[in-house]
């Protein structure tokens, strides 16, 4: 019941916001007289409040200040500081229906509607999202073409989560992703992201950052390509996500599937990961990485974890099977092979991915 409060107060805030921008609303969608001087300091106060809160890893105290100065005016600052606050809650299903309501809200606030159909583009829906540029979107079609671009790189202006947590040095590169496991206090990762300093920085996809330290038990999977790290201090999911599951057994060649990783970007630039979808092939992915950085969970059309990309000498990415013996902790197995969303599957896998970052 408590966790449902905070939801259902932000979804009535949302509502009450929409009805002041349909009564208040003109040509470009909220066109309201400003407020006086006294009540609009006292909203940019709350919203210092909010983002004060969400520099510090804190999304649940930034809730209230938010929800007080959205009834203070129905203004796109205020959504968008919302927006980033479902999704540093991992909130995705959420953040899709308000970022819809902001861009439609908000017409004349490119960022509403970037942030919209970047959100829809890192869920699996590129396609839709190039359907519906138009000439004014220049910035938006560059972000998508560096995702799609093999070895891509994002630019700094792609809309990312907020960082925070321990402080990660300049001149850090993102290598690889990593899958967190045991509740944040655990990473498997791609091995060759590892420099020989062994100094290792994990930003989980809500932004939270930590160190990693080669785990006693690393050289277990050292055969696969992979490395375990202990991750100092832990970095665990939303209290009352669910945990990952694995599927009971292998994916055939030929089954549809997901991939979920984090993109490559300049330095140590933090970034909302990447859900791409296609189908097994016999030796490979079946699909272009584009700017996905090598490590990735591959998971089957109901969620369940099946094993990591793993990208060869070759260049070409394949998958490593869970079952092929990197299950030093393992994720309970799942019987449920009900299809679920690329939403629903973003949202239960964005708390344990990770960009691995590498200092120089």
């Amino acid at each position: 019941m408590t966790q449902a409060r905070p939801r259902l107060a932000l979804l009535l805030a949302a509502l009450l916001a929409l009805q002041a921008g349909f009564a208040s609303a003109g040509p470009k969608g909220h066109d309201h007289e400003p407020l006086p001087a006294a009540q609009e300091s006292a909203r940019q106060h709350r919203l210092d409040a909010a983002r004060q809160a969400l520099s510090r890893g804190d999304p649940d105290a930034a809730l209230v200040p938010l929800e007080e100065a959205a009834g203070m005016s129905h203004d796109a600052d205020t959504e968008l500081l919302q927006l980033q606050m479902l999704m540093q809650r991992g909130r995705v299903g959420q953040a899709m229906a308000f970022a819809a309501h902001t861009a439609a809200a908000h017409r004349d606030e490119p960022k509403a509607r970037e942030l919209h159909l970047w959100l829809l583009a890192l869920s699996g829906q590129t396609d839709h999202v190039r359907r519906r540029l138009t000439a004014s979107d220049g910035q938006l079609a560059q972000l998508l073409d560096a995702l799609a671009a093999p070895g891509g790189v994002l630019p700094a202006a792609a809309p990312a989560p907020w960082p925070h947590g321990v402080p990660v040095p300049d001149g850090c590169r993102a290598l690889a992703t990593g899958l967190l496991l045991d509740d944040g206090r655990l990473a498997l990762v791609p091995a060759s992201a590892l420099t020989a300093s062994g100094d290792v920085w994990l930003r989980s996809g809500l932004g939270r950052a930590s160190r990693g330290r080669p785990a006693a038990f690393a050289d277990l999977v050292a055969p696969m390509g992979f490395t375990w790290l202990a991750v100092d201090p832990p970095l665990p999911p939303p209290a009352g996500t669910a945990g990952l599951s694995r599927r009971g057994g292998g994916a055939f060649a030929g089954s549809p599937a997901f991939r979920l990783a984090m993109p490559r970007t300049p330095d140590a630039a933090p970034a909302w990961p990447q859900l791409q979808m296609g189908f097994l092939g016999r030796q490979n992915l079946g699909w272009p990485a584009g700017a996905a950085l090598d490590g990735g969970p591959v998971l089957d059309v109901a969620g369940r974890l099946i094993g990591l990309a793993m990208r060869g000498s070759d260049g070409v990415e394949r998958l490593v099977s869970w079952a092929g013996g990197l299950a030093r902790v393992d994720p309970p197995v799942s019987d449920d092979a009900r299809a679920r969303s690329p939403d629903d599957i973003f949202e239960a896998a964005l708390p344990f991915v990770a960009q691995v970052l590498v200092a120089p």
